[in-house]
């Protein structure tokens, strides 16, 4: 929903001088009601997929337009994130390049990461390079370009005909009006019964895999329309059976596709008016550490009872843990290089034309601007949470400020770490966490992510998932076998969650990219299967199951499924470090409930989010393999990504290597999901197996 104060009809106009290059006027524009200062403006979302506005923000004290005041501060350490003053040098690179024209969109600016080898020598105080990598887009095209911001030049200008860069919020937003606009969707429009075209809203998407022929060359985006009349946002609110092809580079309608007027479903949905109604019997709980927090944090760097990580918040993937280290009497020892999510694969199941390019790459496709957006205290962290800003960048490179994208917290739940009781006797010790978390909002979907320290040497990742489902309109109100799912039934692709309104089926598919190295680089992958074994006659029992391990040597080796009848245990060991048991010290990955893909593998959905196909995958460290769809996945044939680089089939054995989680879960949307979806978590853990020679928690303190 779109604030119509008059701080954001300053902003607005503000922003449309900026982009006419008219500076003076965004200067001089209504000083008097940004005398504040700075005019912050967040992004607005509104409808279908992604709407959201760019604000602009001006200093009225050095009348110096600027959506970021510029930190002082240089960063501190190789793997910190791009610091404003960063971004700036970019931006000021890029325009003394003179190609930075009206036509020319920095629709991506990451820091790019240093030399591993190099951050792993590096001390305090050492000097370091600072690089980031960037995306233009100019007319279709898209040109990578490397910057050194200490030399403060173009390192590599490179322009590629034969990828598509990832989309940003103006470029669509712009589409949708010029395609409401269109002569021909207009009439459409107006034959599904349409007359206030103000409360129209039209989101053309880019399409998430190779699915047309007419793609080849073009950036070409599906859409349909949306009324919001009588709502705050329009989710819920489709114009059903009109659908539209559009060109993003000539901006025009090339296909509109209609497949009748279905009325616009009508339930309720403004969840915002909900009222805030205690349950009975609710009494008040309160959090509370009077001393403060008892982690410490500084520029980048958190300790916290014996972990030490680093965290940075990146625009594309969200929260990047490095050098995750766990304290071991003394002496740091390493679990992982480095941790994050890499990618966000989410497929529709409708086979209507309208429906089978819904196919969204999240992270890889709509990730210009930051994925992250404000968490809320006292909904989404406690009251004894800690808040990390963050920093983006517009489609122009300016830097933006990201108030409070993460938060950092202790929860204690009054669970043990540990307990036994014997002898009328209770013996154990109760257990804190350390909660990193973030929320990545993407469209319609909110997505929690949690990073949870515990005291054990464990750490469970969760993702929350929230928000709003997608919908399409029905003829029927309600369903009219009760069951759902039958031939040609209105519901066959999905179920009703309110009158005339469908939730269609879909899957969420998260790849985690995990650099583990325990105990140093070099580490193997153990699957240790458990197998059963018959047993002679002279035993009391016919069969047992054993442990039989097995080193992947090769990436298809450790190509993994989650199979109940085939269990195993997925152990990341190294070889050259042992235990005062004798075993290699290692780390296990152990799944939680999860997923595989359905779709057949020669699918061109699939081929782009190929890794759903297996739970986990285990690859050679390449320093340019990071995104498990690939750089560049929007209209990708799935020629890049995790599925492609293991084909090589590389060597993996005693050697640098990173595995690849997949947490996934297929969605049939409930009566419940509706208007907003309550949060549902999945999770994994990643658990010291044979890394300390005793339970960690063992001398825990008898209170919490």
């Amino acid at each position: 929903m779109v604030d119509n104060s008059p701080h954001w009809s300053v902003a607005f106009r503000c922003e449309d001088y900026i982009q006419r290059g008219e500076r003076q006027h965004a200067k001089n524009f209504n000083k008097e009601k940004l005398q504040e200062g700075i005019v912050s403006v967040h992004r607005v979302r509104t409808t279908a997929k992604w709407i959201f506005a760019l604000l602009a923000a001006v200093s009225v004290a050095t009348l110096t337009v600027r959506v970021a005041v510029a930190q002082t501060t240089p960063p501190t350490h190789p793997l910190e994130g791009l610091k404003s003053q960063e971004y700036w040098v970019v931006y000021e690179v890029l325009r003394a390049t003179g190609k930075m024209d009206a036509d020319t969109y920095c629709v991506s600016v990451l820091l790019h990461e240093p030399n591993k080898e190099k951050v792993l020598v590096w001390k305090n105080g050492e000097n370091f390079s600072r690089e980031a990598d960037v995306i233009l887009l100019r007319k279709g095209a898209a040109i990578e370009v490397r910057v050194d911001i200490a030399g403060r030049k173009v390192e590599s200008w490179k322009e590629r005909n034969d990828v598509q860069a990832p989309t940003f919020d103006n470029e669509f937003l712009g589409l949708g009006e010029e395609a409401k606009n269109d002569p021909q969707l207009h009439e459409a429009l107006t034959k599904h019964g349409v007359q206030d075209f103000t409360t129209v809203v039209c989101v053309p998407v880019p399409i998430g895999y190779f699915a047309l022929p007419e793609q080849q060359g073009r950036r070409l985006f599906y859409g349909d329309c949306f009324d919001s009349h009588g709502s705050f946002l329009t989710w819920g609110r489709p114009i059903d059976g009109l659908y539209f092809l559009m060109d993003a580079v000539t901006r025009k309608v090339v296909k509109i596709i209609d497949e009748g007027a279905t009325p616009v479903p009508m339930s309720a949905i403004n969840f915002e008016e909900a009222p805030a109604i205690a349950r009975h019997g609710t009494t008040p709980i309160s959090i509370a550490q009077p001393l403060g927090p008892s982690f410490q944090m500084k520029d980048g760097e958190v300790r916290w009872q014996n972990w030490y990580f680093r965290v940075r918040l990146d625009p594309r993937v969200g929260p990047v843990l490095n050098l995750v280290r766990f304290d071991d009497g003394g002496r740091q020892r390493s679990v992982m290089y480095e941790a994050s999510m890499s990618e966000l694969f989410v497929p529709y199941m409708d086979p209507a034309e309208s429906w089978a390019t819904r196919v969204f790459i999240d992270a890889g496709e709509f990730y210009p601007g930051g994925i992250l957006r404000m968490l809320q205290d006292g909904v989404d962290c406690p009251s004894n949470a800690e808040y990390i800003d963050g920093l983006a960048s517009t489609e122009r490179g300016i830097p933006v400020l990201r108030p409070r994208e993460a938060c950092i917290y202790e929860s204690y739940a009054g669970s043990p770490a540990w307990r036994h009781f014997e002898n009328e006797i209770v013996w154990g010790r109760p257990t804190r966490e350390l909660i990193l978390r973030t929320a990545a909002v993407i469209g319609n979907y909110d997505y929690l992510l949690d990073w949870r320290f515990q005291q054990d040497g464990s750490i469970r990742v969760a993702v929350g998932a929230t928000g709003i489902i997608e919908t399409k309109a029905a003829k029927t109100k309600t369903s009219e076998h009760g069951m759902g799912g039958s031939p040609g039934a209105p519901d066959e692709y999905g179920r009703f969650v309110g009158d005339n309104t469908l939730g269609v089926n879909h899957d969420h598919f998260f790849s985690y990219r995990l650099d583990m190295d325990v105990d140093g680089q070099n580490n193997t992958f153990m699957a240790d299967k458990l197998k059963q074994r018959q047993l002679p006659a002279s035993t009391r029992r016919k069969s047992i199951w054993v442990a039989e391990p097995s080193a992947a040597r090769t990436e298809r080796d450790a190509m993994m499924d989650v199979q109940l009848d085939k269990p195993a245990m997925w152990m990341f060991v190294n070889p050259n470090v042992h235990g005062p048991l004798g075993y290699p010290t290692g780390y296990e990955i152990m799944p939680g409930i999860t997923a595989a893909s359905l779709l057949d593998p020669e699918d061109g959905v699939q081929k782009v989010g190929a890794f759903s196909t297996h739970q986990l995958w285990v690859t050679p460290y390449r320093p340019d393999e990071l995104y498990a769809s690939g750089v560049y996945p929007t209209s990708s044939k799935g020629e890049d990504g995790l599925a492609a680089w293991t084909r090589k089939n590389r060597p993996i054995e005693n050697t640098d290597i990173v595995a690849w989680y997949t947490l996934g879960f297929h969605h049939v949307p409930r009566a419940e999901d509706w208007p907003v979806m309550p949060v549902m978590w999945h999770d994994f853990v990643i658990r010291p197996f044979d890394f300390f020679g005793a339970n960690p928690g063992l001398t825990l303190p008898a209170k919490p």
